[in-house]
C-alpha cells in the first residue's frame, strides 16, 4: 500500500500497522511505532485527529520530533482519505 510505504519514509521504518478500516463515514487507520513504543490512530470522518497511546513515554526532543512527523503525515492522510469520503457520500 503506497501509504504504508509513505509513512515509513517519512515517519518510521520500525512500525507495525493494523488494517485500514474504511466506513461509510470515516476512516481508521493505526499501528505501533516500535522503537518508540507508540500506538497510533489516525481517523477521518466522524471524530478527526491523531490519537496516541504510550506506556510512560519520555517526552524529550525525539518524541517531539516524531509528533511533528505523526502531524504532517496525518495532514496527508487526511486529505487523500477525505476525499474518497466525500466521493462515497455523492454516489
Amino acid at each position: 500500500m503506497e501509504t504504508m510505504d509513505e509513512f515509513i519514509e517519512e515517519v518510521s521504518d520500525l512500525v507495525d500497522f493494523n488494517e485500514l478500516n474504511v466506513y461509510t463515514n470515516n476512516v481508521e487507520w493505526s499501528g505501533k511505532i516500535i522503537d518508540k513504543d507508540l500506538d497510533f490512530i489516525f481517523t477521518i470522518g466522524e471524530s478527526n485527529g491523531i490519537y496516541i497511546n504510550g506506556d510512560a513515554v519520555k517526552v524529550d526532543v525525539e518524541f517531539l520530533d516524531m509528533i511533528n512527523k505523526l502531524q504532517k503525515f496525518y495532514e496527508k492522510f487526511k486529505s487523500k482519505w477525505s476525499k474518497i469520503i466525500a466521493s462515497r457520500k455523492i454516489t
